[in-house]
């Protein structure tokens, strides 16, 4: 008589509790190893301190150029020449500055000599371009030289000249920033020719807001001869400095809809809301909430408010 073999089911049930018990015990034991490190980076959080910070305010502003212009015709048909260049180029009153069909052309008045126009020369007003939005005072208008040997009908446009001495007129819209309020209210702007260029003065002559932005009529203090390249131009206004203290980027969170960071008091983190700008190199500026010398929490997605172990 053969007798037939059966697995033990109690041996069977035994093996994969046993092994349910290892994954549970491995799993725990995993749970407790990373809650030790959280809690020993939230005990021992990066620290750093403000430090003291300076941003200059500039403000970029688009806009076009406006001066007094006359156009240049040609007394006869023939072919164009232009003895001091394409320019622009200063001129004397009586200088010759194109010749065609055999005849001299001679500024009319001293000033900036172009042979070239844009196709704006009759409508560029300053009660006309006062009404334009913002995205007009952004469209370029291209100067297109006449070239040297050319031809040239009688009556046709050779160049015109830009008389000087005059006043260089900008017209813009700006963002307020800075001190740029306090500057309308005295009439006068600190303008730069660019970034690396010491102040200079421009008198303002008229201004309006426009929603967010406002409209502005200045009185450039220069006008040099490139200039009349374009009449397109980006004026750069100093807007003063702000002061403040300097933080990591990485510090800065936003909490329960507040802007802020991580301040160390003693042996606490307190989550302090702060006002500031973001600048370059990864920084924040705070204006308001932390001072020069404080410390903070250099990350402040990995910090939260609580006790701390600095040591």
């Amino acid at each position: 008589m053969v007798r037939r073999y059966k697995p033990e089911e109690k041996k069977r049930s035994f093996r994969i509790t046993y092994w349910l018990g290892v994954a549970a015990i491995a799993a725990l034991w995993a749970w407790g190893f990373k809650s030790y490190f959280n809690r020993y980076e939230y005990l021992h959080p990066g620290i750093t301190w403000a430090v003291p910070g300076i941003e200059i305010n500039v403000i970029n502003v688009k806009g076009l150029l406006l001066w007094k212009e006359a156009l240049l015709k040609a007394p006869a048909s023939g072919q164009l020449s232009f003895p001091l260049g394409k320019g622009p180029v200063r001129v004397a009153r009586g200088a010759v500055v194109a010749r065609v069909g055999g005849r001299e052309v001679k500024a009319f008045q001293q000033g900036y000599f172009v042979a070239g126009v844009d196709g704006q020369e009759s409508r560029w007003r300053y009660s006309e371009l006062w009404q334009e939005s913002a995205e007009f005072f952004q469209k370029p208008a291209k100067l297109r030289f006449i070239a040297d040997g050319a031809s040239a009908s009688r009556g046709g446009t050779i160049g015109k000249i830009i008389e000087q001495p005059q006043d260089l007129r900008f017209l813009g819209y700006m963002k307020l920033k800075g001190d740029a309020e306090e500057q309308i209210r005295r009439k006068k702007f600190r303008v730069r020719m660019d970034v690396d260029d010491t102040v200079s003065r421009a008198d303002i002559r008229v201004t309006q807001k426009s929603g967010e932005l406002t409209k502005i009529y200045v009185t450039m203090p220069w006008f040099p001869p490139d200039l009349v390249l374009s009449r397109n131009y980006t004026l750069t206004i100093d807007a003063g400095l702000t002061k403040g203290a300097l933080v990591p980027e990485s510090a800065i969170l936003e909490k329960n809809g507040s802007r802020g960071l991580y301040l160390v008091r003693g042996a606490r983190v307190i989550f302090t809301p702060v006002e500031g700008i973001m600048i370059e190199n990864n920084k924040f500026l705070v204006t308001n909430g932390v001072s020069v010398g404080d410390a903070i929490v250099e990350n402040a997605a990995e910090a939260r408010e609580g006790r701390i172990q600095l040591w």
